[in-house]
């Protein structure tokens, strides 16, 4: 299985409440990309990048990480983004985020060859800008030729226009095979946060795959006209929520090839069995991640997972 993660590269900066300030590479999909090669996974990060100093920690660590980099494209007058996290008491962060637009070009990116074997992973912001519009419509739908998974985060934040920008992330969901968002996601987009509710106003097929987290309440998933939810476990020692949903989405993907899917199933039915499976997966991953202050899940989850 070959994975291509397409969306925003931030020098994520995390302070903590005791006053520590730790500097990672971060971005959505950036950590999609590097928790699914700390699996062991093939995986390339599709993207623009600035040729600064917060690109260089970000292209060493994906390098370091072993995520194929040729797919981003370097940009002399573009500046990296840089994410401030501010951690509360509990654990949650409250993002700034810093970065410049992406002027009126064409990303010259070469689109990657997909097959039944390849899984495309997108979302963000990145995903409804008008500049990278063409590039994904041409991505999504080499992708659907080629039965490869299409998976698709809103990864909603601060600036976001509901009235010019909800249609955008909308039609990306149509494009997916399986969505996952957070409640809080849904709530700015369609100011609900039911997944039946949510399914219908996005006219999405029943193939489709819509998984709605809420932080450390019940994950709720909605396929084939069904609803079901699932626990999650309290967390004692919570230091950190950065990049829990996006491990969430990386358990998700791995289940996924680790079970030996493809989107064929999908019109089927995936048996409830296997959904939990990926869920909890994503569950595990989302949880161990929250556990420390970085946004990634660590050494000792993603040793113990390659022995599956």
């Amino acid at each position: 299985m070959r994975y291509y993660t397409c969306g925003e590269l931030l020098l994520d900066l995390i302070h903590e409440p005791n006053g520590r300030l730790t500097a990672v590479a971060g971005g959505s999909q950036v950590n999609v990309a590097m928790n699914l090669a700390k699996l062991g996974k093939q995986v390339s990060m599709i993207g623009v990048i600035g040729k600064d100093g917060p690109a260089e920690v970000i292209l060493k660590k994906l390098q370091e990480n072993k995520v194929d980099t040729s797919f981003l494209l370097q940009l002399l007058d573009y500046k990296t983004g840089l994410a401030f996290a501010t951690l509360d008491k509990a654990g949650k962060a409250v993002f700034d985020i810093y970065k410049s637009k992406l002027q009126d070009i064409t990303l010259d990116i070469p689109l990657p060859k997909l097959n039944q074997e390849s899984v495309i992973s997108f979302g963000s912001l990145a995903a409804i800008d008008s500049v990278w519009q063409t590039y994904l419509s041409s991505l999504l739908e080499k992708a659907h030729e080629s039965g490869a998974l299409v998976f698709y985060d809103p990864n909603i934040r601060s600036g976001f226009q509901p009235e010019n920008e909800a249609s955008k992330v909308i039609a990306n969901m149509t494009k997916a095979h399986i969505i996952r968002g957070s409640d809080e996601d849904f709530q700015c987009i369609f100011q609900t946060d039911n997944p039946e509710i949510i399914a219908k106003k996005a006219a999405l097929s029943s193939e489709t795959i819509l998984i709605v987290t809420r932080g450390n309440k019940a994950v709720d998933c909605f396929y084939q006209n069904n609803l079901s939810s699932y626990p999650v476990p309290t967390i004692q020692q919570l230091r950190s929520t950065v990049g829990a949903g996006d491990a969430f989405n990386a358990g998700i993907l791995f289940a996924w090839a680790h079970i030996g899917l493809n989107t064929s199933i999908l019109k089927e039915g995936i048996p409830m069995e296997l959904l939990a499976l990926m869920i909890g997966m994503g569950v595990s991953f989302a949880t161990d991640v929250c556990q420390s202050s970085g946004n990634q899940i660590s050494d000792t989850l993603a040793e113990r997972t390659k022995t599956l």
